[in-house]
């Protein structure tokens, strides 16, 4: 079967897509896919090698290539007006954009469907266009992975919680000083309610022995007025090893702008350091394994 055409079944299944009918009975086709250009040799053979591990381990394992990759802001885009960036590349992520390859390459069922996985996450179930794209994290791309069915918010499972809630009126975009960076229409500018559950810092380091490998730690900030956003930044907690700390492997402007690890314990201490824009905690996602994948696993 043609790489592409199973890239494309595995979006329409994994992601949930629901066929609608049209008028002439006919389903509708999936969002087609991005060209986003060959995978690296090295990476779609490692996560080949990798595919009967546990997911934590296929994410360890994936990203272990990418480490001391550069660190460069909006790295990705459609590679089309209005973003010329390409959809996917290995010479530079941001924070999010390197979580979404590794979760791409480690849940999809062969390298041929990362591409599909990573168009969901970035897309849900729309076309993949820059307006469609989940540019904010607290109001599209966390409750769109979570309701796709992607990632499940566990930080309430692990600890006393706090509730972050932000409220995005049409005001709140347009005396936002750096709503110029995103080139759209004011009506695809999210608006209304939204909320995070987070954990303080030292709430997380008492819960640090029962954080999951995998898990998704994303720095949520203090809420300002007339800014709509919180979320900042994002890492994976690697699997534990005998006799070494807890890390978390990111990529980071913190001491290099790059892929790389952090140990947990130094992690949360440095989110003290910014006084300027306070964090608020820590909001914890688990990946969700995929399809059969679920019946090799073990127990």
């Amino acid at each position: 079967m043609p790489s592409r055409l199973l890239a494309g079944l595995l979006l329409f299944a994994v992601a949930g897509v629901a066929l609608a009918a049209r008028d002439s009975g006919e389903p509708e086709a999936p969002p087609a896919l991005l060209d986003e250009g060959p995978l690296p040799l090295a990476l779609a053979a490692r996560s080949v090698e990798v595919q009967g591990l546990p997911l934590d381990q296929r994410m360890a394992a994936i990203s272990e290539l990418m480490l001391g990759v550069a660190y460069q802001v909006d790295a990705v885009g459609e590679g089309r007006p209005p973003d010329l960036d390409p959809p996917a590349r290995y010479d530079a992520f941001d924070c999010l954009t390197f979580v979404e390859e590794v979760l791409a390459l480690s849940l999809a069922g062969a390298p041929s469907g990362a591409a599909a996985v990573r168009q969901a996450l970035r897309y849900g179930p729309a076309e993949p266009r820059y307006e469609n794209r989940r540019h904010f994290m607290l109001s599209q791309w966390v409750p769109g992975a979570i309701a796709d069915g992607w990632l499940v918010d566990i930080t309430e499972q692990l600890g006393p919680a706090s509730l972050i809630e932000k409220q995005i009126a049409p005001s709140t975009w347009a005396g936002w000083r750096r709503r110029a960076l995103f080139q759209l229409p004011d009506d695809k500018l999210p608006v209304g309610r939204f909320e995070l559950p987070v954990l303080s810092v030292d709430a997380v380091r008492e819960a640090a022995a029962d954080l999951p490998a995998g898990a998704l730690l994303l720095t949520v900030r203090q809420s300002r007025e007339g800014v709509p956003m919180v979320v900042t930044h994002l890492g994976f907690l690697l699997p534990a090893e005998p006799g070494q700390p807890r890390r978390v492997r990111h990529a980071t402007k913190m001491r290099g702008l790059r892929v790389m690890d952090h140990s947990l314990d130094w992690y949360l201490e440095h989110l003290r350091w910014y006084d300027r824009w306070p964090v608020a905690g820590i909001n914890v996602l688990m990946p969700q394994e995929q399809g059969p994948r679920r019946s090799r696993l073990p127990g």
